[in-house]
């Protein structure tokens, strides 16, 4: 049994339905009841439990020999992944695949670096297996954006710099084959798509698949924070956010790890790809 949390995210959607093509079989854990049956019709066992609930995490441990462990962007996921660790290493959980961020390390100089890392010291710590899922900034993101994208015809860029993008189903791919493959407890796999990507890069790949023409515009921090805070998310949240899309224009977001094409066989998907297969959310 594996249990994965944040079985309806962007990452964890993905990963139930590669773990069933591998014929795992797979508890899928959500902190929403409205999404149980979605997930039931999935065809695998689904519960709910908050991160806050030390009871429910354990319950949704019970029985399983891993668990892939993802919580929402928040000033609490240092203490909710601990909750969830606890809860893991009570059941009897062996093997822990988490997912952090790029860069996370202790001797990181980044908020959302010194957070993650906070994490992944505790998961060592634990005495339980480990694997380290670490990717840089989601192409998923990009659906923050559709309503512009297809309404104005512009996608405002926030980062300023080159970026490697990663497809989340990548991640989730990854994540699968250390959750079923061997050899990767105790590995860290930072995880980035198979090119960087200016603004105007991302804008000119829009426009080819849509067949319009879409603009790059730059986005102030100061804007970018305001709207991530319209959109709910907690102010030193936001800030960390900005923090780290601060660094691209120096070309720190740039880098690119074969991670994907050494763990799976296979390229990493192109940003190109990812448009086109949601193309009708652009247009």
């Amino acid at each position: 049994m594996i249990t994965v949390f944040g079985a309806t995210g962007t990452t964890g959607a993905p990963l139930v339905d590669t773990l069933f093509s591998k014929g795992a079989t797979v508890r899928a854990v959500t902190s929403d009841p409205a999404k149980i049956d979605g997930l039931k019709a999935k065809g695998c066992e689904a519960v709910t439990a908050s991160f806050t609930d030390p009871a429910a995490l354990e319950q949704a441990c019970a029985g399983s020999e891993k668990i892939y462990l993802v919580t929402p962007a928040h000033l609490n996921m240092r203490q909710w992944k601990a909750n969830a660790i606890a809860a893991a290493k009570a059941a009897g959980v062996q093997h822990v695949v988490l997912a952090t961020g790029l860069g996370a390390s202790p001797k990181a100089g980044l908020t959302f670096g010194k957070w993650h890392s906070e994490t992944q010291e505790l998961l060592k710590e634990s005495g339980l297996e480990w694997t380290f899922i670490q990717p840089t900034y989601f192409m998923q993101n990009l659906l923050w954006q559709a309503d512009n994208i297809a309404k104005q015809g512009v996608y405002y860029d926030d980062l300023g710099g080159p970026v490697s993008w990663i497809d989340a189903r990548d991640i989730a791919d990854v994540a699968a084959e250390a959750l079923t493959g061997s050899g990767h407890a105790g590995k860290s796999y930072g995880l980035t798509g198979a090119e960087a990507l200016t603004g105007e890069d991302v804008a000119a790949v829009l426009s080819d698949v849509t067949g319009q023409t879409i603009t790059a515009a730059p986005l102030s921090a100061e804007d970018s924070k305001a709207t991530m805070m319209a959109g709910g998310m907690q102010d030193e949240v936001a800030a960390a956010m900005v923090e780290l899309a601060s660094i691209a224009p120096k070309g720190y977001l740039a880098g690119l790890e074969t991670t994907v094409s050494d763990v799976l066989g296979r390229p990493a998907r192109r940003l190109h790809d990812f448009v086109a297969d949601i193309r009708d959310a652009f247009v």
